[in-house]
């Protein structure tokens, strides 16, 4: 993959734990289940290792946004003094991110603020979610009033195109 610059598109399933009594999988284990998935691959090298893979998150990557610099001074202060938070953050940069059922008004402003320009698309999770589902998330994107300028055509299609350049077409 690393030698044909593959784009890789990362889906949770359900991870092989027990879950919340009564709570579907999609609910609240998908979120963890790429997060932990993405902390795996930067903390085993995988995204240093493979720098020409580029790697889509699903649902705006879990909690990956929200959590990076825990995840980066943590790292590097409590599990692996010899790596540095500003190494760890870097990798964790790398991802590219999907808006699909993750563009509410508190989780698209972390996004926004943490995935590297150009590294966040449109997402909507379809057929898997509900109609009702894509719809009230793409309000939310729709709606967004702090988008910079060209900042929202980009998610919409344009960092898709720079990543997949036949689509441009």
């Amino acid at each position: 993959m690393d030698r044909r610059a593959a784009n890789v598109f990362v889906h949770p399933a359900q991870p092989p734990m027990t879950l919340l009594p009564g709570t579907p999988a999609p609910l609240a284990d998908y979120v963890f289940d790429t997060t932990r998935t993405a902390l795996n691959m930067v903390l085993n090298g995988v995204i240093d290792r493979y720098r020409n893979v580029r790697v889509i998150l699903s649902h705006g990557g879990g909690f990956l946004p929200y959590a990076a610099y825990r995840f980066s001074g943590l790292t590097s202060t409590v599990v692996d003094r010899t790596r540095k938070a500003d190494d760890i953050l870097r990798d964790l940069k790398r991802f590219y991110f999907d808006t699909a059922l993750s563009a509410s008004p508190s989780a698209l402003p972390a996004l926004l603020a943490f995935a590297e320009p150009g590294h966040v698309l449109y997402g909507s999770d379809w057929p898997f979610a509900p109609r009702e589902a894509g719809t009230y998330y793409n309000n939310f994107l729709e709606t967004y009033p702090d988008f910079t300028p060209g900042q929202a055509q980009a998610i919409d299609r344009g960092n898709a195109e720079a990543l997949f350049p036949r689509l441009a077409r």
